[in-house]
């Protein structure tokens, strides 16, 4: 299997940034951008486990228009004209906590990482969230850069909106 399009020593600190570690600490520089969203999805192990259904079995994913093929660990993106490649590097299931971390692998149009978490607090309330690292590696998302990361924002949003049960 192909290779990671972004250094070996950033390999899963989508998940330290998710902590609250600030990018610098791990070498994230200013031409990476730093996505994170979160929002409350509702309230109960219900919610949780209806939240963590939707992003497993990718429907978060569709909500933001994008179709998703799984083959064990490799991962196929597609959004419009684009496919794009990833591979699954962590997955977490407790009774209070969901993870899906992919990094994008050669053929993707973003160069970096991506981590789906689903917390279900003491107090009952579920949040979603989407924290992602990124560089441009398409040539035409870095020609159109603003309007690449305004898609990525627009996504990221869509996905934690998509982890919410209907």
């Amino acid at each position: 299997m192909s290779s990671l399009t972004y250094p070996d020593h950033l390999k899963l600190v989508t998940l330290g940034l998710a902590k609250g570690q600030a990018p610098s600490e791990f070498g994230l520089d200013d031409s990476w951008a730093i996505t994170d969203h979160s929002a409350v999805l509702g309230h109960g192990t219900e919610c949780f486990s209806a939240a963590a259904t939707r992003l497993t079995d990718w429907r978060a994913h569709e909500h933001a228009g994008v179709k998703v093929s799984r083959e064990g660990l490799l991962v196929r993106l597609t959004f419009g004209p684009t496919m794009s490649p990833c591979l699954i590097l962590h997955e977490e299931s407790t009774p209070d906590r969901h993870v899906l971390v992919y990094g994008t692998l050669p053929g993707h149009v973003e160069c970096g990482e991506e981590a789906f978490i689903i917390d279900l607090a003491d107090s009952g309330e579920v949040t979603g969230r989407c924290v992602a690292f990124s560089q441009h590696s398409w040539w035409l998302a870095r020609l159109g850069s603003p309007v690449a990361h305004a898609v990525q924002k627009w996504a990221t949003r869509r996905y934690v909106e998509g982890m919410r049960p209907k």
